[in-house]
């Protein structure tokens, strides 16, 4: 699906498959790693991680002492992956020139037994996209969920190697062999510091947490030599960002090292540990959104001396 600002300045395609972002272009600068259209996306790709982000080790976990077993989708590693919107054909609620809004049920799936209504508005702006999420519990009984984003981000034609990842994070955590948090340790001055970092020689999958919000937002930045800047805002409610590095992204032109900057409201393993899952009340709502910008040079330099 096509979405076209009113300036024609921005140009996005969402996949109905799985509701993620697939292409997102700033007067002709792609911002958003692509994929083509009737593919599925690669490395997760734009993906909608819902109800829980990132991974649950071994799919168990339980809730109100009662067990839960999820479907192993990342066999690899033995753990229930990215949530379970990937794969469905989310139903077109209503669609617009610059706008389109989504949504889907989970009821009573394997390993999660609730009732969750998930809607999704993506909406083209002056100088990118905004998404809006709204969960409503249709259940009887409270649900406990999260929700991420899994974009990947660039800037127009510069290679990753050549971009600074600017986060403004506190700490990171330590994983095991299955990427499972086991702790968690500070980042000022380590290699893993990722605020103004440079990508050359980055090898990041990492959640970052204690994140700095600038006007009530969280931004996330890759910045160009030439100062422009792909900037990623997210509402506190999404208090954690996974980044990765994925060395073998496919575009035409051959295999890259494409970044993941993914907000998401929830940790890691969340659905087993508990950390910052939202718990919501039968006949609840709950909603938050983020938004990705193409900055110029004389914006960014505005918007970093608010």
């Amino acid at each position: 699906m096509q979405l076209t600002s009113e300036n024609g300045r921005v140009r996005a395609a969402v996949d109905p498959l799985g509701g993620g972002l697939r292409e997102l272009e700033v007067d002709g600068t792609a911002i958003l790693e692509s994929y083509p259209e009737g593919q599925s996306p690669p490395y997760a790709a734009g993906e909608v991680l819902f109800p829980w982000p990132n991974r649950v080790r071994d799919g168990r976990w339980s809730d109100q002492g009662v067990e839960h077993q999820l479907e192993i989708s990342e066999k690899a590693l033995n753990n229930a992956s990215h949530g379970l919107v990937r794969g469905r054909l989310l139903e077109i609620a209503d669609r617009a020139g610059d706008c389109v809004r989504l949504r889907t049920e989970l009821k009573d799936s394997p390993g999660y037994p609730f009732h969750l209504q998930l809607e999704l508005e993506y909406r083209v702006l002056e100088d990118g996209l905004r998404v809006q999420s709204r969960v409503h519990n249709r259940g009887s009984r409270k649900a406990p969920f999260g929700i991420g984003f899994h974009p990947y981000l660039r800037v127009g034609d510069t290679p990753t190697s050549d971009l600074t990842l600017q986060v403004a994070a506190a700490e990171t955590l330590e994983v095991d062999d299955q990427l499972i948090p086991v702790g968690s340790h500070p980042v000022a001055g380590t290699a893993e510091d990722p605020n103004d970092l440079p990508l050359a020689a980055a090898v990041l999958n990492h959640a970052y947490g204690g994140l700095t919000a600038t006007d009530g937002q969280y931004r996330h930045r890759l910045r160009a030599g030439d100062g422009r800047v792909v900037e990623l805002r997210t509402d506190p409610a999404f208090g954690w960002v996974q980044v990765y590095t994925c060395p073998i992204y496919p575009r035409a032109e051959g295999l890259i090292t494409a970044v993941a900057i993914e907000p998401m409201t929830a940790p890691p393993n969340a659905l087993a540990s508990g950390r910052d899952l939202i718990r919501l009340a039968p006949g609840g709502s709950w909603q938050a959104e983020w938004s990705v910008h193409l900055i110029d040079p004389e914006g960014f330099i505005k918007t970093t001396k608010r």
